[in-house]
């Protein structure tokens, strides 16, 4: 991965390669440190490699993992200690968070600035200077921590006042009618992994049920902002990640957000990780506002269904890693499938075209995507796994393919846009592009060259950009000449992969406001999309729900 970004990778074995290199080469972004090498990690030596390499990022990897050692080594600069097996599966992440923080041109200035403080703390000065410096550090320190202090009081007095005891005489009243008690104990893995026991109203809603936890922030058990809140890890399967247990489980977190909205695709670990190389006051403060919004549509998955029954259309309700291996068996059996995406503009245009509703009917996989599907089935009550677009499959799809050793054929877009996107697949993910080709052709009368160039690219997936529903009637007219294992209608990803329209950025996406975006940046041609489709899928929801709910209308 470093390689194919252009990294020169260099491994070392022996301490004198060590001497060596110190001496050639320097400094260095990047350094791996594995069980491999001769000499065990120690504080002691990531501070010799970090004097004689230059570098302040240091990842270390280890089948002995001890808490202990993790503090050490976080003091010496470490940026993750963990397994060989956590440290691959993650790699990507962690090591693209790691190398956006260098900045090439200030390593020497960095260089002298972390040899002058460790000098100063060997020597520690004791005069009037340096004891008015520390002074001042501890000042700022204690006041940025009485400030969020401050904040999360004041929150949990609100909440107090507002909701916890009009909802806890509710309770009290509704114990005297029927004896239902009014709170029920959760044990839930507090910080340096120690078990905590909180309490929670007695009640279904989740979101009611957990306004006392705003009672912890007095004790300070809990943060307002934080990790995710889990569950004991009572086998201590997850040793590895010690440093994640060192910051206080939040009320509000980064991962109950993106879980909110549907779109938690890279797993719970790895969005921990991103939270902690992010957190700061301001950062914790906009994912804050960033949870108001995701009340609209938060909502308990534990029961999805595995079809969501939306307008007559049924959805498969899974996750993005079903969805993968479902594609993945796919591709191993050689057995054909179609894979289409409907957002609330499809399913309007599939009230109107019966024959885009038959297809999308008979098509083998119809997965959901877009925030609308995420309202609708909390409307209808059947809650969305997840949120699986397109454009957030294709880099898994692409990893997978690569894998397995499978090529892609892009099919669609205007001149150029293609290609471009191919090259940026290719790049990003190091999957084989076996061709691509625009879509601006007469489709009566050259498909069957079109498909044949397809053929002879001996690609395993067709992605086809033609746009809703057009993209989806010609893989149905011709799949039977098609040789690509999976045929996929991915709408106006080529675009968003070749650069030619910008995505929205995520936290607009983790707050369902993705399609705002998306007016502000082709107003002429979105607006009715949005403004008034969106409106009318909604309106079409309610209607099913209530008045017919069996047949399409």
């Amino acid at each position: 991965m470093l390689e194919k970004a252009n990294f020169n990778v260099i491994l070392l074995e022996k301490e004198q390669e060590l001497e060596r290199l110190s001496r050639a080469l320097n400094p260095v972004q990047l350094i791996i440190l594995a069980d491999s090498y001769e000499t065990a990690p120690s504080k002691e030596l990531l501070l010799d490699i970090r004097r004689k390499l230059c570098s302040a990022h240091i990842i270390c990897l280890s089948e002995t993992l001890d808490e202990e050692l993790e503090r050490g080594l976080r003091s010496a600069g470490l940026i993750f200690f963990g397994s060989h097996t956590t440290f691959l599966a993650y790699a990507e992440k962690i090591i693209n968070h790691t190398l956006k923080s260098i900045e090439y041109k200030n390593m020497d200035s960095r260089q002298k600035r972390a040899q002058k403080l460790e000098k100063r703390l060997a020597r520690r000065s004791f005069s009037l200077k340096s004891t008015l410096k520390r002074a001042s550090l501890r000042i700022t320190a204690f006041m940025g921590e009485g400030v969020v202090r401050c904040i999360e009081i004041c929150t949990a007095l609100a909440v107090t006042v507002l909701f916890f005891f009009p909802v806890l005489l509710w309770l009290f009243m509704r114990k005297l009618i029927n004896a239902m008690p009014v709170f029920s104990s959760r044990d839930i893995q507090g910080t340096s992994s120690e078990t905590i026991t909180v309490q929670q109203f007695n009640v279904n809603n989740k979101r009611v049920c957990e306004i006392p936890l705003y009672l912890e922030l007095f004790s300070g058990r809990l943060a307002l902002v934080g990790t995710a809140i889990k569950e004991p890890d009572n086998n201590r399967t997850a040793v590895e990640q010690a440093y994640i247990t060192m910051f206080k489980p939040g009320i509000v977190s980064l991962w109950d957000i993106r879980k909110a909205g549907r779109i938690a695709h890279e797993g719970q670990v790895a969005t921990e990780w991103e939270y902690i190389f992010k957190k700061h006051p301001l950062y914790d403060l906009l994912l804050l506002l960033r949870a108001i919004p995701t009340l609209l549509y938060t909502q308990n998955d534990t029961d999805a269904p595995p079809i969501l029954h939306l307008l007559g259309l049924d959805i498969n309700n899974i996750t993005m890693d079903q969805a993968l291996s479902i594609i993945k068996k796919h591709l191993s059996t050689r057995e054909q499938c179609r894979v289409f995406f409907v957002n609330p503009d499809c399913l309007n245009k599939m009230i109107s075209d019966s024959d885009y509703y038959t297809l999308l009917q008979q098509g083998e996989y119809v997965f959901p995507d877009g925030i609308g599907l995420t309202l609708a089935g909390k409307i209808l009550g059947t809650p969305l796994k997840e949120n699986i677009n397109g454009t957030d499959m294709l880099p898994y799809l692409c990893s997978m393919a690569a894998d397995e050793g499978h090529s892609v054929f892009l099919l669609g877009g205007k001149p150029g846009i293609a290609e471009k996107a191919a090259a940026s697949i290719s790049m990003s993910s190091g999957v084989t592009i076996a061709g691509s080709a625009h879509g601006y052709f007469n489709h009566q009368t050259e498909s069957h060259e079109i498909v044949e160039t397809i053929n002879r690219s001996g690609a395993s997936i067709l992605l086809v950009a033609f746009g809703a529903p057009l993209q989806e009637k010609w893989i149905t007219q011709y799949r039977s000449q098609l040789k690509p294992h999976v045929l996929m209608g991915v709408g106006g990803l080529f675009d968003f992969y070749s650069g030619t329209i910008r995505r929205a950025p995520r936290w607009m996406r983790e707050i369902g406001m993705e399609w705002v975006y998306r007016i502000l940046q082709e107003p002429k041609r979105m607006w009715k999309r949005y403004v008034i489709g969106n409106p009318l899928f909604l309106y079409r929801i309610i209607k099913w729900k209530l008045f017919t709910g069996s047949s399409k209308s």
